[in-house]
Order: structure tokens, then C-alpha cells, then sequence
């Protein structure tokens, strides 16, 4: 939902857009008459093409920590929180809908093969939630909730499975793709769980 302010506007329907057609769709012509401004007003708030996709960047990972992080840290460290970012994620894409895009899905395909600083800018974050999925694996397994393993590698197959059902949503528009992702992450995490591990539950 677009909330007041015209460089709040702009970072709205830039986010938007990118999640559907990619950072390097941007423009300040295309913003601006979408948004019914001048192509000065535009400019005005960001100076460059560069720094307006840089800056959706940010208002993107600000999304994120509000609809998927912050919810999920609300459950107790370890295994039980793992879970509940998965589920979180998951679900906030199933609630955006397919029209919506998945922003992370489209820029990191975009970017992958790229250089300079907005490709910089997407790696730097994909490595901090990739740490931030480590700690978590590591955390369960320091409290016994998972049977010891490699917490990096554990990770990579849950990011994979994560990737996966955000590209067969994307690609063949498919709905149920968030909930296989979810239930073969579940299928994972339960191989590993402990006897004495919370049971994992939506």
C-alpha cells in the first residue's frame, strides 16, 4: 500500500514495478507518468537512474524486515524461529499474488552476471540473510533442537528450495508453488529435528 509523501510514492511504485520487470526497467520518465509528476520532481528526489534503483533497494529490504523478518522474530530463537521465516516468507508470497512479482527472485537473476554498485548492493544483502539463515540453523542446533550439521550447507538447501518455489510461481504461474516450497522445507527441518525439538507448525 502506498503511504503519503512523494519520495515514498515514487519508492512504492518503483518497488512495484522492479518486483515485475527488474531494476534496470526503471525510469524517471516511466515513474513520473505513472505517478501523474514531472520528470523533475522525480529527479529531484533521487539525481540518477543508479541512485533510484539503489534506493528501492533499501525500500525493499525495509519490506522484508517489516512483513517477514520482524514477524518471525517474534518466535523463540533456534529451530522454532527458522520455521516461522520460512513459513512467513512463504506466505507473504502467496498473499502478493503472482501479479506482484518477488522482487529478490527477479533482481538477483537480474544481477547475477552483472557488475557495479547495485549489483554490489543485492549481493551484500543476499549474503547477510544467507548469514542470517546460518545463525538460525546453528542456534537450533546449539539448543538441541537439530541433530548436528553443516549449518552453511543446510542453509543452501533451504535457500534453493525457497528460489525454486519463487520461480515456478514467477514462470508458470503457479500458486501452489509457496506452499511445495514450504512443505519440502518442512520435510528437510523434520529430518533433522530432534526427539525433544518443538514440533514445527504454521
Amino acid at each position: 500500500m502506498e503511504t503519503g509523501g512523494a519520495k515514498q510514492r515514487i519508492l512504492d511504485r518503483a518497488y512495484y514495478a522492479a518486483s515485475q520487470y527488474g531494476l534496470e526497467s526503471l525510469t524517471i520518465g516511466s515513474l513520473a507518468s505513472n505517478l501523474g509528476m514531472s520528470k523533475a520532481g522525480v529527479h529531484g528526489h533521487f539525481g540518477s537512474k543508479q541512485a533510484l534503483q539503489l534506493a528501492t533497494i533499501r525500500h525493499a529490504l525495509s519490506v522484508s524486515q517489516r512483513d517477514v523478518v520482524a514477524p518471525s522474530d517474534r518466535a523463540p530463537d533456534g529451530l522454532p524461529r527458522l520455521w516461522a521465516l520460512c513459513v512467513a516468507l512463504t506466505s507473504y508470497h502467496e498473499e502478493i499474488g503472482l501479479h506482484g512479482g518477488d522482487f529478490w527472485v527477479t533482481v538477483a537473476n537480474e544481477y547475477d552476471s552483472r557488475s557495479g554498485p547495485v549489483r554490489d548492493t543485492v549481493e551484500a544483502i543476499m549474503s547477510r540473510w544467507m548469514r542470517r539463515l546460518e545463525d538460525l540453523i546453528s542456534a537450533a542446533v546449539r539448543l538441541g533442537q537439530l541433530t548436528p550439521c553443516d549449518p552453511a550447507q543446510l542453509a543452501f538447501e533451504i535457500q534453493a528450495l525457497l528460489d525454486a518455489g519463487g520461480h515456478q510461481g514467477w514462470l508458470y504461474h503457479d500458486p501452489k508453488a509457496p506452499a511445495r516450497a514450504r512443505a519440502a522445507i518442512h520435510r528437510r527441518l523434520d529430518e533433522l529435528r530432534t526427539p525433544d525439538a518443538p514440533d514445527l507448525t504454521e
